[in-house]
């Protein structure tokens, strides 16, 4: 019960770490919009003239957007001062115009410069089809624009935007006011570089500027008629917009009247904005500064609890046994107790390996078949004693001559055959799980294993805690930070909740197994004195099949039963030449291995194969609270 709990525990702290890596990846898309240029010419009618450059990075067919000349959840002008605080219709502009689309090649560097550039119009189409170039549609109402630019990523050219919005300048009675969504909250698509350029009708050195978006954005004023907007990062659904006051001169013909003063209260309203913002940047800040520290301090513990646990496991492994090789088999069990030994597992290849040793026992008898196609062999029950059989032995043995065989034999092609039907691959595999777990069983009573029982309990905690930081640096645009925490949770789970200690007995017998398996390796190396008995090569490459080493074995013994001289060598007591042929020169082993895989992979097949499934300011950083001015709009790939 102890070990299906551990299990249920890391398998849910697993999905959870793999669900938040989702998220990060998600966050950061790997193919966000590159650049986003915004060019914004204040007109002296009080219209606004924008151009836009836009940089896709990856794959798409075209690009999308949607552009309003006004916000429809604004409240109605109220004709006081009160409007200034934006939320308000006074902001709204009356109609967009002037709409045309096309690209620029793509040189290098995206900068404003490059509105100066060749433009390549698109043409005006009604339909399109994606792979189509050159075209865009325009979805226009006299409020609102929405664009569809057909140009897929192959040309590797930036998307041109320009139109013109009516009637968007607010003339006060001391000043002029510019306050513009340049974003709604509609871009789709991150945006890893945006930038925003207002450019004044002409110079005035006492303008100011704020901009509201998130609190990364920053805004300056270049000179005294440009200003130029910000954000290094920008991600989707976040609206940006920008407010200028100015010298309403400069808007002579201008016909948006709000019948009060201005300019006070605008700048008494943007500072308490900035305040606030200033206010939120310091808690971040120390909220960052927090969350940096203790993301740090967990790292360091679970860096030093993975490698106390790597350290605990490796010293584990150590003992006093020093020998290249070793000769004698380093336990009284079988294959599958090896198996779980080396992998804390049993597969597949201890039914092969059981399989070849009820041949050595000689309960089984090889017999060659006869076809025209391959070699094809026969085992043949013989007379044995049922008590000299382990329980694990009772099973392979059920499985392979009562299950697939006629109770008294077998020919190995017939068992894929066999398992082809649905009734006879659910119970193949019926027994086969019993053969498994009850080998398992075998394994676990060696006591090979400690578990890593004094450091689940913490590690789960810290991992739990592991997944919470995960989630809250994320949040705060940590992703340095929270990379790491996931990547040490997968670590902890590897070294700590899914990985056991030797004991003492299990680091000498891996530790004689090793040198055992070197020993099989280097079979060839070895004089035929200082060989063991030939009656016990058979029993070599039994155990050679779980420690991977078969094939080399098999080779290197059939060399040596051609090469010994029978008649004086020591190594041929006890030699059974029938049953050596078999299991060496024939190498069988290969045969078994093949039709046992192939059993099961059968009767995995047919059982699948039944299952039915269904489904269905003067410039600063950026104030915040962006979209509460006229405009907006939105967009991305298609």
């Amino acid at each position: 019960m102890g070990k299906n709990k551990n299990v249920i525990v890391v398998t849910l702290i697993a999905l959870v770490s793999i669900f938040g890596l989702s998220i990060l990846l998600t966050a950061f898309d790997s193919e966000p919009t590159e650049k986003f240029l915004s060019l914004i010419n204040i007109e002296e009618d009080g219209s606004i003239r924008v151009r836009e450059l836009i940089k896709l990075n990856g794959d798409y067919n075209g690009l999308e957007r949607i552009v309003f000349a006004a916000n429809s959840n604004a409240s109605y002008a109220t004709g006081t001062v009160k409007d200034v605080e934006g939320d308000s219709t006074l902001y709204n502009g009356d109609s967009i115009i002037n709409v045309r689309a096309g690209a620029i090649l793509d040189d290098g560097e995206l900068t404003f410069d490059d509105f100066n550039n060749n433009i390549n119009y698109f043409d005006e189409v009604s339909y399109a089809s994606d792979g189509e170039s050159g075209k865009y549609i325009n979805y226009d109402s006299r409020s609102d624009t929405y664009l569809k630019l057909y140009n897929p990523s192959s040309l590797d050219e930036i998307f041109y935007i320009e139109y013109t919005v009516t009637n968007v300048v607010v003339v006060h009675d001391d000043i002029a006011e510019f306050a513009w969504n340049v974003l709604g909250n509609g871009y789709n698509e991150n945006i890893d570089d945006f930038e925003v350029k207002v450019v004044l009708p002409n110079s005035d050195d006492d303008y100011r500027v704020w901009l509201h978006g998130p609190l990364n954005g920053n805004i300056e004023r270049t000179t005294n008629k440009e200003a130029v907007g910000t954000f290094n990062f920008l991600g989707a659904y976040n609206p940006v917009s920008v407010r200028l006051i100015f010298n309403k001169t400069l808007v002579p013909y201008a016909s948006k009247y709000s019948g009060f003063e201005a300019k006070d209260a605008i700048i008494s309203y943007q500072t308490k904005l900035s305040e606030e913002a200033n206010a939120e940047r310091e808690t971040i800040n120390r909220t960052n500064t927090i969350m940096t520290i203790v993301s740090i301090i967990w790292i360091i513990v679970a860096i030093l609890i993975a490698v106390v646990a790597y350290l605990k496991e490796k010293s584990t492994k150590k003992t006093n046994f020093n020998m290249e090789y070793f000769r004698d088999f380093p336990g009284d069990y079988g294959p599958y107790v090896l198996e779980y030994l080396l992998d804390v597992n049993v597969t597949e290849k201890s039914l092969s390996a059981t399989i070849l040793n009820l041949i050595y026992k000689k309960v089984l008898k090889v017999e060659k078949v006869e076809s025209k196609k391959k070699a094809d062999y026969k085992l043949v029950l013989q007379e044995y004693d049922e008590n000299s059989l382990t329980d694990v032995e009772k099973i392979a043995l059920n499985l392979i001559i009562n299950e697939v065989g006629n109770s008294k034999e077998v020919i190995l092609s017939s068992i894929k055959k066999h398992c082809s039907s649905l009734n006879n691959a659910k119970s193949f595999m019926n027994i086969y799980n019993n053969f498994i777990k009850t080998a398992t069983k075998l394994g676990k009573k060696e006591g090979f294993y400690n578990t890593n029982s004094g450091m689940i309990v913490p590690t789960v905690i810290l991992c739990i805690l592991g997944i919470l930081l995960l989630f809250v640096n994320f949040s705060l645009e940590l992703s340095i930070l929270a990379s790491i925490i996931f990547v040490l949770i997968f670590i902890l789970i590897i070294f700590v909740l899914t990985r056991r200690s030797y004991t003492k007995k299990g680091a000498l017998h891996y530790a004689e197994w090793m040198a055992h398996k070197r020993f099989l390796e280097d079979f060839s190396r070895f004089d035929e004195k200082e060989l063991p008995e030939v009656a016990l090569w058979d029993k070599y490459l039994v155990y050679a099949v779980v420690l991977d080493c078969a094939d080399k074995l098999s080779k290197e013994m059939e060399i040596k039963v051609a090469s010994i001289d029978t008649n004086t060598s020591t190594v041929y007591m006890g030699y059974d030449p029938f049953l050596t042929h078999y299991l060496v020169t024939s190498s069988i082993y290969s045969s078994i291995n093949n039709s046992v895989h192939t059993a099961i992979a059968s009767s995995r097949s047919s059982i699948a194969a039944s299952q039915r499934f269904s489904g269905t300011g003067f410039g600063g950083g950026s104030i915040g609270g962006g979209g509460s001015f006229g405009g907006g709009g939105g967009g991305g790939r298609f």
